[in-house]
């Protein structure tokens, strides 16, 4: 019984998703989250997170460890002929095993530098990912208008296959009363396959706009899902896109790439000592295998660099003029686009005004002839032109309509709202 009640309510749970209408924000959002570059942001943290602490290590003692055994032609001789001073050559063969410890005490802030650097490149990868993320939303727009534009084509084709029904049924009955009205009775009925055929066409139409929306969001998607009209926001001129706070983020790498040039000039300091066994030792007088070791502080800095540093500070600039150069560029491609759809749009609402006069006069004819089709006064093929006419209108009316939001659509993504 508890395994009926279930079966029962996952049935009952996926026809009421079934008979839920499909949003555009729906499938942005499917889609985005079903992207594999989504998965790139996870990775992206850890790799700098990673960097930041090898950074950080550089603040850490250095330790190596080294070992030399050697064999030399000649060594350090003592001239004289003191008998009361004697001394042992040293060996010719000498070996050496030490530790070299080195700690850093000042760098300038290179080291700080370089981690600011770092944050900005997770940065910039981050909105690179953003960005190539938001070109996906021009794929799912136009596969959302053209489900629905089909689906507003499959209702007025059921509405022109349900008047045929009827005229049929009026034109059959007459035939049976005796009427010589055979062929307008034929006429009919070939409309009515030819407008099956029209349903059957928009329907493999759905079918593949529905398997490609499925792979895109990763959804189950029928062609028989229903699609709702989306709510448009206001034109808003400025532009939003990704892209240009990627701009803005490698111009500021580069100002933290000389940031980090500067601090390279400023003076290096740390501790270092020495710890070691071998033959000879510090004492080199000594020629048998002694332990020694040795602390001190150094200081290093480059205090000119053949004007290296001046180039690299020049080519830095010029890097950033074609960063700006690039985001103009950019800024004029989306201007002239925009600008494209607003003419879209306003194109689209003089249709629709002028579409709305033409239905009203074209069902005027189509009922007028389907009066007349009734009254034997009309043939059926007349009564077909007047009805594929006004038909014809209100399709072009519901492309219009649909037309001028997908323009209003358009124009938001393509300015980044």
């Amino acid at each position: 019984m508890k395994r009926l009640i279930f079966i029962l309510s996952a049935t009952l749970g996926l026809t009421t998703m079934q008979a839920q209408e499909i949003s555009l924000d729906s499938c942005q959002s499917w889609a985005r989250q079903n992207h594999p570059l989504l998965k790139q942001s996870g990775v992206i943290d850890e790799i700098s997170s990673l960097k930041q602490k090898s950074i950080e290590s550089g603040n850490l003692p250095q330790i190596d460890l080294t070992g030399r055994a050697t064999y030399q032609s000649d060594v350090t001789k003592l001239m004289t002929s003191n008998p009361n001073f004697n001394l042992r050559d040293l060996s010719k063969d000498q070996y050496k095993l030490y530790i070299d410890i080195k700690q850093k005490l000042y760098d300038g802030g290179i080291s700080k530098s370089r981690k600011t650097m770092e944050e900005v490149d997770r940065k910039i990868s981050q909105q690179q990912k953003e960005a190539d993320l938001y070109k996906i939303r021009e794929t799912v727009n136009l596969l959302f208008f053209q489900s629905l534009t089909l689906q507003e084509n499959k209702n007025i084709l059921k509405l022109k296959k349900q008047m045929l029904d009827e005229r049929i049924a009026v034109v059959a009955s007459a035939v049976k009363n005796g009427m010589e009205l055979l062929n307008d009775l034929d006429n009919l009925k070939s409309e009515q396959l030819l407008t099956d055929q029209q349903l059957t066409e928009i329907e493999a139409g759905q079918q593949t706009s529905a398997d490609l929306l499925s792979i895109i969001t990763g959804k189950s998607i029928s062609a028989t899902s229903k699609y709702s009209m989306p709510v448009v926001a206001d034109d808003n001129k400025k532009i939003t896109r990704p892209e240009l706070k990627l701009f803005s983020l490698q111009k500021e790498k580069l100002d933290s790439n000389k940031k980090l040039l500067d601090d390279s000039r400023k003076p290096y300091a740390f501790a270092f000592g020495q710890v070691g066994y071998g033959r000879p030792g510090l004492n080199m007088l000594n020629d048998g295998f002694d332990d020694w070791y040795m602390v001190g502080l150094g200081v290093s800095w480059n205090i000119w660099d053949g004007r290296k540093s001046k180039h690299d500070r020049a080519i830095i600039q010029k890097q950033k003029g074609l960063i700006d150069i690039q985001q103009e560029n950019f800024e004029r491609s989306i201007n002239l686009s925009a600008t494209q759809e607003r003419n879209n749009v306003g194109k689209m609402t003089r249709l629709i005004e002028s579409d709305r006069q033409i239905v009203a006069l074209k069902e005027q004819i189509a009922k007028r002839s389907a009066s007349a089709l009734d009254n034997g006064t009309l043939t059926s093929a007349d009564y077909i032109r007047d009805l594929n006419a006004s038909l014809q209108s209100k399709i072009s009316l519901e492309i219009h309509k649909i037309q001028k939001i997908q323009a209003l659509i358009n124009l938001n993504t393509i300015l980044g709202n």
